[in-house]
């Protein structure tokens, strides 16, 4: 019994690495409502991995389309920018610098789903022995095809709808890890609402992707603690310029703050720190105080003069 276990164990292992993918796609009804859309899960996967191995790894696709749908599978290399509208750029056909392309292998390329089916889809990642250490980054496109559409000149196919899966890849090994936080700021110095977007900008100059996190600190005029804000990782690709908005929002907030930066760099647990300065000044309650202040000075006004002609006349 014992050597049949370890002959199943080893057969399936076999299948995993060293036999093409031959398992089924496996799909599952669910209720869904009906949103127009599909959905893919995880949206980033990150493996790190030696020269010469690979691993398996899955994602689920779920149609919320209300009718049956068509899927493509594709793979496509992407690299960091230091646009920081775009953070990460999708390469196409095109190569990366830090390529990874060759190494996915899909277990199949196209299927279809019924409203409300949701399919576990799996992919290989094969690195190969001489791979240098470092960074390697793709995608696994998944993209909704659309029926063509019937022109007056002929056959004509509508643009697909596309989610990628990010794949984050690390090639275990010495590598260039290098980070630092470039700006932290907020785009006013007054604000007359309650709500404050502060933008923290790191830039990874290093070949492998970086997980920044770290916490904001908020003081008042007198430096005493108001609240804490937690900065949870969020990734950098090699060669680029990443924007992390955080947003500290209150009911009420009135008068001159401090929000203090204490941002781990992701490696080597350094830190670096940075604070910006801004007052919140709301209309309304500026409005009334003035109001009121005027009332009391013209009354205070009225009164005195009151009293000094009331003397006068005795």
């Amino acid at each position: 019994m014992e050597r049949k276990k370890i002959f199943y164990s080893f057969f399936l292992f076999y299948l995993f690495f060293f036999v093409p993918f031959i398992f089924a796609l496996e799909i599952e009804n669910t209720e869904q409502p009906i949103r127009n859309d599909f959905v893919v899960s995880p949206g980033r996967i990150e493996v790190w991995l030696d020269p010469g191995s690979t691993t398996v790894r899955e994602f689920t696709i779920t149609n919320r389309t209300g009718k049956k749908a068509s899927f493509k599978i594709e793979i496509e290399d992407m690299q960091g920018s230091r646009d920081v509208e775009k953070p990460v750029i999708l390469l196409g056909g095109e190569r990366g610098p830090y390529s990874l392309k060759d190494y996915l292998e899909p277990e199949i390329s196209e299927f279809s789903l019924e409203h409300g089916q949701r399919a576990r889809f799996f992919f290989k990642i094969s690195i190969p022995q001489d791979a240098e250490p470092g960074g390697k980054y793709g995608a696994v496109i998944v993209s909704k095809q659309p029926p063509p559409l019937e022109t007056s000149g002929g056959l004509e196919v509508a643009v697909a709808e596309r989610i990628a899966v990010l794949i984050f890849v690390r090639v275990k090994g010495p590598v260039k890890e290098y980070g630092i936080l470039k700006d932290f700021s907020t785009p006013k110095k007054i604000y007359t609402k309650p709500y404050i977007p502060l933008n923290i900008y790191f830039e990874n100059n290093g070949n492998v992707h970086l997980n920044p996190y770290g916490i904001i600190k908020i003081k008042n005029l007198l430096g005493q603690p108001i609240t804490e804000i937690e900065v949870s990782p969020f990734f950098t690709l090699p060669d680029s310029l990443k924007l992390r908005e955080i947003f500290w929002e209150r009911k009420f907030l009135f008068g001159y703050y401090t929000a203090e930066l204490f941002l781990n760099r992701g490696y080597q647990d350094i830190i670096d720190y940075k604070a910006v300065n801004f007052w919140v000044l709301p209309v309304l309650p500026l409005a009334i105080f003035f109001v009121v202040f005027f009332a009391f000075v013209f009354i205070f006004y009225w009164i005195i003069n009151n009293i000094e002609i009331r003397k006068k006349q005795k």
